[in-house]
C-alpha cells in the first residue's frame, strides 16, 4: 500500500512539473531577452544624440543627454570640428555600438563608430546617471585607425556590433 501511494505521489509531482515547465522556461528566458535587448535600446537612444552633435545642434543634443560644459567646449575644438565636418548627410549613415564597460550602477563607457565617406569616426562616451538624467561627462572623438583599434581592445566588445540608423528611423525589421 505504501509503495502505491509513493508511486502515485511521484506521478502527480511529475505531472505538476511538466505543466509548470513552460512557465519556468518563460521566466528564465524573459530576463535574458531583456538583457540582450539593452544594447539595441542603448544604440537607438544615442542615435538622435549623435545626429544632433554632427549637425552642430548642441541644444538639441542636450535634450537627449545632459552634457558637461567641458564636453561642449571639446566639441568646439578645431580637431573635433574638422572630424564632425565629415557628416554631410547624417540621415544616410549608421551608428554602430561596438562595446563598452560598466563601472557601477548607471556609470559606464560606451564605444560607437560611424563609417563616413572619408573613413570611420569613433566616439567614446563616458556617462553616468543621476536622478532621472543621464550625463555625458566626457566624449572622445577620433578618426585615427590606431586609436580606434586601441580603444576597441581596451573595452568589452559585443559579440556583433549593434547598428541603427543615425536618422533615428527604425528599419522594416523593427531593429
Amino acid at each position: 500500500m505504501r509503495r502505491k501511494s509513493i508511486f502515485a505521489l511521484l506521478i502527480v509531482l511529475a505531472l505538476l512539473l511538466t505543466s509548470a515547465a513552460p512557465m519556468l522556461l518563460r521566466a528564465q528566458v524573459a530576463p535574458a531577452r531583456a538583457a540582450d535587448d539593452m544594447p539595441h535600446r542603448t544604440a537607438k537612444a544615442f542615435a538622435p544624440f549623435f545626429r544632433a552633435l554632427v549637425q552642430h545642434r548642441l541644444n538639441t543634443a542636450q535634450g537627449f543627454f545632459k552634457m558637461r560644459r567641458s564636453v561642449e567646449m571639446e566639441l568646439e575644438t578645431a580637431d573635433n570640428l574638422q572630424i564632425l565636418s565629415r557628416f554631410q548627410k547624417p540621415d544616410t549613415l549608421d551608428l554602430n555600438l561596438i562595446g563598452g564597460r560598466t563601472l557601477g550602477n548607471n556609470i559606464g563607457i560606451l564605444f560607437f563608430t560611424i563609417a563616413t565617406l572619408d573613413g570611420p569616426v569613433a566616439f567614446k562616451v563616458y556617462f553616468y546617471g543621476f536622478d532621472k538624467d543621464v550625463y555625458v561627462d566626457r566624449l572622445d572623438i577620433t578618426d585615427d585607425w590606431d586609436t580606434i583599434e586601441q580603444t576597441a581592445a581596451s573595452l568589452e566588445m559585443l559579440p556583433a556590433p549593434i547598428t541603427t540608423p543615425l536618422s533615428g528611423q527604425i528599419d522594416e525589421t523593427g531593429q
